[in-house]
Order: C-alpha cells, then structure tokens, then sequence
C-alpha cells in the first residue's frame, strides 16, 4: 500500500470524526428552537386546506407548494439561469457533434446487461419522483435529474453514438429542453390569459381562486373566479403544482442530458471547436 493511500484514509477517517463531533455536540451553531415562526406557521396551515380555498396551493406537500406556488417567480427565474448555463455550454461546444464509427463498442457485456436492468429502475423511480412530488417529496427537478443517471449510464456504458442511434441528438436534448421551459412558461400564465380573453381578473402563477386586491391599497376587493384543478379523481393534484412538475421534470432531464453528451465528446468530435482542424 502506498504512503499516499494510508495518508487519504487517515485524513478521511478525521474528517468523519470531525464531522460526527461538531453535529452531536452543536459545533456547526446553536440547536433551532422548537418554536415554529408565524411564517412557517402560515405554510404549514395552508399548504393543503380545502377549507380555506383562497390561501391553500391544496397539496399536501409543503415544499412544492413553497417552491412553485407561494414562491414561482423565484423557482422559474433559477430554472431560467439553468437553461442560460446550458444554452452557454452549448455555445462553449458550438460545431460539435456526435460521429458515428469512431469508437461504438462501449464498455463489456456484463455491464451492457447490468445497465440494460437497472436503466428501467432508474426510469420509473425517477418519474415517481417527478409525477408525486405535489404529494410526497420529491419534484420536477429531483426527478428530471434522477432519470438522467440512467441516459448518463447509457452513454457510458453504449457509447454516446449508441444516444444518436436512438434519436437523441444534441438538437433533439435541447429542443426536449425547450420545450419543458416552455410548457412552465404556459402554464405560468394560463389563467391570467383566461382572465383577459373571457373577462374577469386572474395572477400569474396563480393556482387555486385568490383574493383580488385593489391596484392602490392593499384592501381585498373580491375573489379570483378562475382556479386550476385540483382533483384528479380521487387524488390531490395541486393544480398548478402537477403540471409544473411535470415541465420541469422534461427541461432538466432535456438540459442534463444534453450536458454530459457535450461533456463525454472525444477528441475527433472536438477537432473543429478546439483546434479548428477538420475531421478525418
């Protein structure tokens, strides 16, 4: 065994005694009180209250309802700086693309198998994530990012030529990614283009009726006519909530995908960004 083994083992021994040390004794600060503040309060009462209609997101998920309800301006604005950092990557690899024939075999039979096993898995626990994440944790962005593992493992383990055999083009993940940004922008805004086409008063990102407030005060006028839905059968769906969800699961399953593909190019894909040689 090497000096430099026993050293990295040492040091990642001490750093997991450290680590235990400072979180059983408070060394990382002082213990939160058991106190619950009035806003956490407010989310907790109404996250799902059909009683109170006009302050619930009516999912039972706190944290989605924070994130795409009571705060979606902000969740749409950081996927927003997601999309600009793949649109960046993509002009970074700009003339790039995947060519058939230079090294298709990919990795041994036994992982070929293994990966052709556990890619489903992965798939179907990742949109379990995503298409439950209004009703247990979880979310568009958790799950979208879980069932990249599995295009990722198909990179390796096939060879990213194997992706272009299937249609996933550079062109096609970013158009993916397009369209899942797209369909939160629609949905962003339904119901206030509703309100403007047939009358009446509606927000953006609204999800269930809201009270109206006047332009100058901050005095309720009335109540918001339109709601998205909020039952599917006999299941919870949050409204708005699912749907975002589920668009936010296809953008980043789109934009991660596209990343790790421009990531994994070699070095013959590469000539005529980095170098400007042609390809033989």
């Amino acid at each position: 065994m090497k000096l430099s083994d026993i050293i990295v083992g040492i040091a990642m021994a001490l750093l997991a005694v450290m680590l235990s040390y400072l979180m059983v004794y408070g060394g990382l600060g002082p213990i939160a009180s058991y106190n619950i503040r009035p806003l956490a309060a407010a989310f907790l009462n109404n996250t799902y209250n059909p009683w109170q209609k006009i302050y619930s997101a009516l999912s039972p998920e706190a944290v989605t309802a924070i994130v795409w309800d009571y705060r979606g301006l902000d969740t749409y604005f950081e996927t927003s700086v997601l999309f600009i950092a793949i649109v960046g990557l993509v002009a970074l690899f700009r003339g790039a693309n995947i060519v058939q024939g230079i090294s298709s075999k990919g990795l041994s039979i036994i992982v070929k198998t293994s990966t052709k096993i556990i890619v489903p898995l992965i798939l179907v626990a990742g949109a379990s994530l995503a298409f439950h994440g209004h009703l247990s944790p979880g979310g568009g962005f958790q799950g979208g990012s879980f069932m990249t593992v599995a295009t990722a493992l198909l990179a390796v383990a096939f060879s990213i030529e194997f992706l272009q055999q299937k249609r996933l083009s550079l062109n096609t993940l970013l158009a993916v990614r397009c369209v899942g940004l797209l369909a939160i922008a629609i949905v962003s805004v339904y119901l206030l283009i509703n309100a403007v086409l047939l009358g009446g008063y509606a927000y953006i990102f609204q999800n269930m009726q809201r009270l109206l407030f006047s332009p100058n005060s901050l005095v309720a006028v009335g109540i918001s006519q339109y709601s998205m839905p909020y039952w599917f059968l006999d299941r919870p769906l949050g409204g708005t909530l699912f749907f975002f969800n589920l668009s936010e699961s296809i953008a980043v399953i789109g934009g991660l995908t596209l990343g790790a593909v421009l990531l994994l190019l070699r070095e013959n894909e590469l000539k005529t960004v980095i170098g400007g040689e042609e390809h033989e």
